[in-house]
């Protein structure tokens, strides 16, 4: 394991050990927002530890939301409410130490390129990037289920719902990856029925 998968693991269990007590029982998914801090730029990733809840999804349905879209489509999670936020994040001060260590990381494996680098080169390295920092995600995800964080602090599993707003369509494979199917089963189902 890698100095920055060992910090993005602790970082998981801190975001969910910060998720607010009185909404535990409530809470039914737990968001991973991956983004960028300059959303083109692949080479300063972060990851924003999120979640979801019954009362909220209750609450859209009732203002005429579709049941299964409010509860399984990012447009409609809480995603303001984060408890953590890894790697390059909007604020410098987010995870100055996580960032730190992705660029070590992106470095030593190559995958770093300058604004000078020409076009095919940048595209060649962003989808090495967003492979790399989607492989951390999950790796995440799998410790926060395989430790048993996830049914230590909210007394159950939930799934982990890996998300890029940049790559729509991508989520099924991401939280497949990142789950135990009999726990992320309602989600892929939902996801494969909007694909018919």
């Amino acid at each position: 394991m890698t100095a920055f998968q060992e910090h993005m693991r602790r970082a998981g269990e801190r975001a969910l050990e910060a998720l607010p007590a009185p909404l535990r029982s409530e809470i039914y998914l737990i968001s991973f927002r991956i983004w960028r801090h300059d959303s083109c730029d692949y080479r300063h990733p972060y990851l924003a530890i999120g979640y979801n809840t019954e009362s909220e999804v209750r609450r859209v349905v009732a203002e005429g939301g579709d049941p299964g879209e409010v509860r399984w489509s990012y447009a409609y999670w809480l995603l303001d409410e984060t408890t953590g936020i890894v790697g390059h994040g909007p604020d410098p001060a987010d995870d100055p130490a996580g960032a730190a260590l992705h660029l070590a990381e992106i470095r030593e494996l190559g995958l770093w390129y300058d604004d000078e680098a020409d076009e095919d080169t940048q595209d060649r390295r962003d989808e090495l990037l967003t492979t790399h920092f989607d492989d951390a995600c999950v790796d995440v995800a799998r410790h926060l289920h395989a430790s048993g964080a996830l049914t230590r602090i909210l007394g159950r599993p939930v799934p982990v719902l890996p998300f890029d707003m940049y790559r729509a369509g991508y989520e099924p494979e991401l939280a497949g990856a990142a789950n135990p199917p009999e726990v992320v089963a309602d989600y892929l189902a939902w996801a494969r029925a909007q694909e018919e």
